[in-house]
């Protein structure tokens, strides 16, 4: 995966928790305003969907190659365990 795509979905991560505790700080205050915790989740949620598309479109243009939790080894190689 290249350097950019890792630091953008690290960058988009840590905008999407900014906002999640935005919206925690603003429904714990004593005089919290609704349309402000609103419009704090509703970002919340638009990144995180912006970011699984994102994910899903770079995986199917080839940007980023996923794999699955067991690394395949290479035929005629053994494993030590």
């Amino acid at each position: 995966m290249p350097p950019l795509v890792k630091y953008l979905v690290v960058f988009i991560l840590i905008v999407i928790i900014y906002n999640l505790f935005k919206a925690f700080y603003h429904l714990s205050k004593g005089t919290s305003n609704p349309k402000q915790v609103v419009k704090s989740l509703m970002i919340r949620v638009g990144f995180s969907i912006a970011l699984f598309l994102s994910l899903l479109l770079a995986s199917y243009l080839g940007i980023i190659k996923p794999h699955g939790l067991i690394p395949v080894q290479a035929p005629g190689v053994e494993q030590n365990l």
